[in-house]
């Protein structure tokens, strides 16, 4: 299967470059003007970078989305050029037409053929129409595990039923999520989900995947944005979900971002704000499994939602769903006994066990009775039955997708948007993974804590400890200074942040110390104070001049 698809993936390569070569051709046969040939060839190429992006994964997948990059950029320079050589023949067929006799309307008013809309406005049209999707089949109820995302969603739900409350209190209507997680821990099932409960309540629900507008329609990309907000402002309530948004609000501090891609993005939050502006009652979600790619300025405007792989309990409901009501299992072996096997396991990974395990029961199937209704009555009656030994066979053999790149990613994103103040308050480790019972955290304790907005100083009877003045020897031999501070209240271990960087404590005669280094020619730093409960403080930390003989001081 490997093979194939290598093969496949190489056919793709070559006719990519053919069609670019052609593109040539075709520039050098119009003496090197820009033509709507080579135009045509190039989409042709930039169609087949983009199905290798899909197929491909990692570095690979990363170059060919940056040569369908490249390409779409090539494409929308030449149909500029195109439009701007077009526009006086338009001119001049417009002023030929003047006198022309007007349309008539159907409800019998006049109607200027030059306000007829244009092709291109047409197709925006029909593109429009295509992002309306009906509703999901699967509601909450068929989402297994989640708890703490499907009681969040279900209160978003509650709010709305009192909705003469909420204008009262001037709560905003627009709702606004973004989905963070590794690729198939169910972001896009509960999300539909949601979706099939609000258009319950006479929701519309419009659905797209960032890649589409991107891909698609080459040169309008910016017009696709603003239509797609004007839609979801227009049609409210509604609710609008973005998939795989990283490719159409890109990271604008990205090095060697296009220009273009830069103003799909400026376009993208222009539009956000519309909707803001407005306070439509929309329920803006958006989707990604890479987080590190999107635009920090949407990041500030949307709730970051972290959805972790799936639980135990989600996996268990995930294998009882591919096989209830066509294999039963031994006596004694459970799902849940293959759900505490498969920890880290997406639900795609536990598709395509699932998968083996049907095409191993088929082949065996077939062997033992050779006829497909005996089979079939054999596996329906439990008269043959799913042993823990076969299932142990096969997931010895079977190797679930590769996550740890993408985990380390998300992980180093969630140290990057961390204040430093929280830097040690969180297990990253367990912010996208199962724990050793393959229960993940709420995600409601996951949150950020957000800093103060004002710094007090660590203090004691409210008064600070440092001043100014406040200077710590540092040591001429080890090159060290003992910091110390005390806090207004009792705590049982307090954590010193500096620059980044942990600092464990030791409390002794009443004050908590702890040894820094400093570097050359550093003369004060800013300390922040942190306990098991929160944020405690900060103050500053001066340094005296190396000195063997002094010995370090609490203000």
């Amino acid at each position: 299967m490997q093979k194939d698809i290598v093969m496949i993936l190489m056919e793709k390569e070559n006719r990519c470059r053919n069609y670019q070569k052609q593109a040539r051709q075709a520039l050098e046969r119009h003496d090197m003007i820009p033509n709507e040939e080579q135009c045509s060839y190039l989409q042709q190429a930039a169609d087949l970078e983009f199905e290798m992006s899909t197929q491909t994964s990692g570095a690979e997948r990363d170059h060919h989305i940056r040569e369908k990059n490249r390409l779409d950029y090539e494409i929308m320079k030449i149909r500029e050029e195109l439009e701007l050589r077009s526009r006086p023949a338009k001119t001049a067929k417009a002023a030929a037409n003047s006198g022309a006799k007007k349309s008539i309307k159907n409800d019998g008013s006049e109607e200027d053929g030059d306000n007829k809309k244009t092709p291109e406005e047409q197709e925006l049209d029909r593109v429009a129409r295509t992002w309306y999707k009906d509703a999901p089949s699967h509601s909450f109820n068929e989402v297994s595990g989640m708890s703490e995302l499907k009681k969040k969603l279900a209160g978003c739900i509650a709010d709305k039923k009192a909705q003469e409350l909420m204008d009262y209190l001037k709560i905003p209507r627009l709702n606004s999520y973004f989905f963070v997680g590794p690729p198939g821990c169910g972001k896009t099932y509960i999300i539909e989900a949601f979706a099939h409960e609000l258009m319950d309540k006479d929701f519309k629900y419009i659905s797209i995947q960032g890649s589409d507008i991107i891909s698609r329609y080459v040169g309008a990309a910016e017009k696709n944005v603003t239509r797609l907000f004007e839609e979801a402002e227009k049609n409210a309530p509604c609710i609008v979900f973005i998939d795989e948004v990283d490719s159409l609000c890109k990271n604008r501090s990205l090095p060697n971002l296009p220009e273009y891609a830069a103003n799909i993005t400026t376009q993208f939050l222009t539009g956000y704000n519309r909707i803001h502006s407005a306070d439509s009652e929309v329920i803006f979600i958006a989707a990604t499994n890479y987080p590190n790619r999107v635009d920090v300025a949407m990041l500030d405007r949307a709730e970051i939602v972290r959805v972790p792989l799936p639980d135990t309990e989600a996996r268990e409901a995930a294998f009882a769903k591919c096989f209830d009501g066509i294999v039963q299992l031994q006596n004694g072996f459970t799902f849940r006994e293959m759900a505490e096997k498969t920890r880290h396991y997406n639900y795609r990974d536990i598709e395509r066990l699932a998968s083996a395990i049907k095409r191993m029961l088929f082949h065996e199937m077939l062997d033992l009775f050779k006829v497909d209704v005996k089979a079939i009555e054999a596996l329906s009656t439990g008269k043959y039955r799913l042993s823990r030994s076969r299932f142990q066979s096969i997931i010895e053999k079977f190797k679930p997708s590769p996550k740890e790149t993408i985990l380390n990613d998300l992980k180093k994103w969630e140290r990057e948007i961390m204040s430093i103040a929280d830097y040690d308050e969180l297990d990253l480790d367990r912010l996208y993974e199962s724990d050793e019972r393959g229960e993940p955290v709420c995600i409601e304790s996951n949150k950020v804590p957000e800093m103060p907005s004002v710094r007090k100083p660590v203090n004691t009877s409210g008064e600070p400890v440092y001043t100014a003045k406040t200077a710590f020897a540092v040591d001429a031999s080890t090159h060290m200074a003992e910091i110390a501070f005390y806090t207004d209240e009792e705590q049982d271990s307090v954590t010193a942040n500096i620059n980044g960087e942990n600092y464990k404590t030791n409390f002794d005669d009443g004050a908590f110390t702890f040894k820094y280094t400093p570097e050359p020619g550093e003369e004060e730093v800013e300390v922040f104070v942190s306990s098991g409960t929160g944020y405690l403080g900060n103050f500053t930390a001066r340094f005296s001049a190396p000195a063997a003989d002094e010995q370090s001081s609490c203000g």
